[in-house]
């Protein structure tokens, strides 16, 4: 493990970086596909690694961007639709939980509970189908995740089996590569590299860290937030450390009795990162608009910066935030209570450590960070409150603004080769439909 060279000057400070908090946790906190255990955490927990304390800062390049947004027309191409209620019997899709693209365009769609992936080529034939339920090799017992390569080669991780199955192009099952120990993650997303070997956190990092286990624990830990690069290549993964992000220090949100959950900080500015080609990682762990791009070796190349500021956390924001978290969580649990049988008592603690939790003091400028294959980065900005999504910016790892798509564009859900992008968009029924569009060289918007 390694830290990050030269990081010093962009974690340090609030002129310089902002706080932020990586929103790992004990358990990870719900989603629309979490799991029972992530329900039980609800908190998010500052993830601490065993490791050297970093050197002396070096001299950083810092690129000023524009403040003004230059706005680019949203206008994608859709190519193909895929599933609905008048699909096909193969286009029928219980939960997807993943999508991915492989070299060639063909698309992977990741079905949780069917456990089954289906292939199709880029004029939304079907090309295979492979995988099943089961505790067999390469059978699928709650499979969360699925990231392609350009070989066609296929990676997917499974939770319930704690680590990933790799598949060749032909649907045919190679190998397992599981997590050491009582490591665990819950990939939100993830990134594989350019050689397909390992793996980055793309998006918000809310997984436990694999590196905590294999530091010993968290009674051996240090201060600190990884960017960590998970290899694929023997039969347990490794990880690697690019980057050691700054953690803040918040508040302390007391327990209201002394059996009761310990009541979360919400809105803590996430750690985000993505993969970049030739295995280097952009990462943010700032509220303010200030962007880090590594190489390969963990050597900060540069860091990307908009004039752009946090906002002031209001009263009635975080009293919003915290309806919404009530409202997803209920949700959640009225999917799983049936096979959890969590009990009254149980449900009171968790609605309670969320009707009492606090805000972070500020709204962070940055929302999400995701990375397409030819290296652009795609910065999806909060909007007026902490529920609106805002602008999305794209920029390049060499510093250049490609301008920005409005408030209410949609974050593709995978990217492909050529411009392609893949979405799930569900219907009033939440029937899952994937619709892939192409996204051209964007030219400015005459509405703006």
């Amino acid at each position: 493990m390694r830290t990050l060279r030269g990081y010093g000057a962009m974690s340090r400070g609030r002129d310089m970086t902002g706080s932020a908090s990586l929103r790992m946790r004990e358990c990870t906190g719900p989603s629309r596909a979490a799991p029972a255990v992530a329900l039980l955490g609800w908190a998010p927990v500052s993830v601490l690694l065993l490791l050297p304390p970093a050197g002396p800062a070096a001299a950083q390049e810092v690129i000023e961007l524009p403040a003004e947004d230059r706005w680019l027309a949203a206008d994608f191409t859709e190519l193909v639709r895929i599933g609905g209620i008048s699909g096909a019997d193969w286009e029928q899709f219980g939960e997807i939980a993943g999508l991915a693209f492989d070299g060639t365009g063909n698309l992977h769609i990741l079905d949780r509970l069917a456990s089954r992936v289906v292939v199709v080529d880029p004029g939304g034939g079907l090309l295979r189908e492979y995988g099943r339920a089961g505790e067999g090799p390469g059978e699928f017992q709650d499979a969360r995740w699925i990231g392609a390569r350009e070989d066609e080669r296929v990676v997917v991780f499974d939770v319930a089996r704690n680590g990933f199955l790799i598949f060749g192009g032909d649907g045919e099952f190679e190998r397992t590569v599981s997590l050491p120990g009582n490591a665990t993650i819950m990939p939100d997303d993830l990134d594989l590299t350019a050689a397909g070997d390992a793996l980055i956190p793309n998006g918000p990092v809310m997984s436990m860290s694999i590196a905590v286990a294999l530091a010993g624990g968290y009674e051996n830990r240090v201060s600190g937030r990884p960017v960590v690069r998970l290899s694929l290549k023997g039969e347990r993964v490794q990880t690697d450390t690019l980057a050691m992000a700054w953690e803040p220090e918040l508040e302390p949100v007391a327990r209201p009795t002394p059996n009761a959950m310990r009541p979360e900080t919400l809105l803590v500015p996430p750690l985000l990162a993505g993969a970049l080609p030739g295995g280097g990682v952009v990462f943010s762990d700032s509220s303010a608009y200030r962007i880090g791009v590594a190489d390969a070796q963990g050597e900060v190349e540069r860091i990307l910066a908009r004039p752009l500021f946090p906002q002031p956390m209001t009263d009635r924001a975080c009293a919003a935030e915290r309806e919404r978290n009530l409202a997803e969580m209920d949700a959640d649990l009225r999917r799983i209570d049936d096979r959890l049988r969590l009990g009254d008592r149980m449900l009171a603690m968790l609605r309670g450590r969320v009707e009492l939790s606090q805000c972070y003091h500020e709204l962070p400028v940055i929302r999400d960070i995701q990375t397409s294959p030819d290296g652009t980065i795609w910065v999806q900005r909060h909007g007026a409150d902490p529920a609106a999504t805002g602008p999305i910016d794209l920029l390049t790892p060499d510093g250049r603004y490609l301008g920005s798509y409005p408030a209410g564009t949609p974050m593709p859900t995978a990217f492909g080769p050529g411009g392609l992008a893949a979405f799930v968009e569900s219907d009033e029924f939440e029937v899952e439909t994937v619709v892939v569009r192409r996204i051209s060289r964007a030219a400015p918007s005459r509405d703006h």
